[in-house]
């Protein structure tokens, strides 16, 4: 019997609300369904489109994949998903990927299922098995001829050269080319030729522009905030230092989108109208740390993360742990959890067990202490 599943999916549209039918794949054998597996590699796979307005976005349904020949079960869950969920979709997949091979054809491998944090994280994993298999680096595209240019690539450069959330619009209005979603495709495939060649600087350029235009690519924006929510909003204002704020927007990212200037304004000038001159200073003086803090380069926050997690990793004793949170505020955030989580996937993807068993002790260490520090406010 068939390994791949695909079933037909009851999905809302995000943007006109919408209810709509699409397939949608759950199961995926690399023997059975070649064309499939690359589509995931390219993070292609399970991308719907509206019928109602015609937008186009990720499905949202967990998936499964399975190789036999590289003896891999490998599995990426539905976004949003709790702990629990997740556990309940790896299960009930697995479930149906062993009942659908003949016991005789049962391996010990099958019991070993690697759990990536995402449909990209494991599209990358995917990627990096493919690389560690074919020694040779991937092959550059082919020059164009002399005097052309790839239109993708002015597009890339003007969305690199825009300074604002207006210029950013402007380049995707002038370049619609970026919203395909092979253009995340073909970014991550560019940066990856350009690590091969030994071109660091123009990969992290490469991932810049594949990170701005994931953020700004409309089937995949959030919905744009109207209120900021009353939790966030009091633990910001009792934020007095920078590593306090770091603290809260670990909880509360949301407090990082541009819009929450626009209602940080709003909520000082009813604060105003209402005499109250002192909160009116706070939330100014809030609003202008988030604003440093929104403005911070990306380079330095992801160098930030992988120092805290390095010191982490390394870290002997619970007073060196303590001293490491202490300094590193952002391992106390989702952001790190995850990365942790990625982290321990490709150590395991590497055949260091060891390393990867430790990465996943520290990541439910720091959610302990998450949980511990959510209660004591509560």
């Amino acid at each position: 019997m068939p390994i791949s599943y695909r079933e037909q999916a009851q999905l809302t549209c995000p943007h006109c609300g919408a209810d709509f039918e699409a397939e949608v794949w759950l199961i995926i054998d690399a023997a059975e369904e070649p064309e499939a597996a690359a589509a995931l590699r390219r993070e292609e796979l399970n991308l719907v489109a509206c019928p109602h307005c015609g937008k186009q976005g990720p499905a949202g349904a967990p998936l499964l994949y399975h190789d036999a020949q590289a003896r891999r079960v490998m599995f990426a869950p539905a976004p949003g998903s709790s702990d629990y969920e997740i556990r309940e979709q790896a299960r009930d997949l697995h479930a149906l990927l062993v009942g659908s091979i003949e016991p005789e054809q049962r391996r010990p491998y099958l019991a070993d299922v690697d759990i990536a944090q995402d449909m990209s994280g494991l599209a990358l994993l995917l990627r990096r098995l493919d690389a560690r298999r074919s020694p040779q680096p991937p092959s550059a595209p082919p020059p164009l001829p002399p005097g052309e240019r790839s239109p993708l690539m002015t597009a890339i450069e003007a969305l690199l050269a825009a300074d604002s959330d207006t210029e950013l619009e402007q380049v995707l209005a002038q370049h619609p080319e970026l919203l395909d979603p092979a253009a995340l495709a073909t970014l991550n495939q560019l940066a990856e030729v350009a690590v091969a060649q030994g071109e660091r600087v123009i990969a992290q350029s490469l991932r810049q522009a594949r990170d701005i235009l994931a953020r700004m690519s409309h089937y995949e924006v959030a919905e744009r905030l109207t209120t900021i929510p009353p939790a966030a909003l009091q633990e910001l204002l009792n934020a007095h230092s920078d590593t306090e704020l770091e603290q809260v927007v670990a909880r509360h990212p949301l407090l990082l989108r541009p819009e929450v200037d626009q209602l940080l304004a709003e909520e000082i000038e009813a604060a105003l109208a209402a005499d109250a001159e002192r909160l009116a200073q706070m939330l100014e003086t809030r609003r202008a740390m988030l604003a440093a803090l929104r403005n911070t380069p990306a380079s330095e926050s992801e160098t930030d993360l992988e120092a805290a997690i390095e010191a982490l990793l390394v870290a002997e004793d619970e007073e060196t742990i303590a001293q490491v949170l202490d300094d590193y505020p952002v391992l106390l955030s989702e952001t790190a959890e995850h990365a942790l989580w990625e982290f321990a996937a490709e150590a395991k993807a590497g055949g260091d067990e060891e390393l990867a068993r430790h990465a996943i002790a520290c990541r439910e260490l720091l959610r302990r202490v998450r949980t511990g520090l959510e209660e004591d406010r509560s």
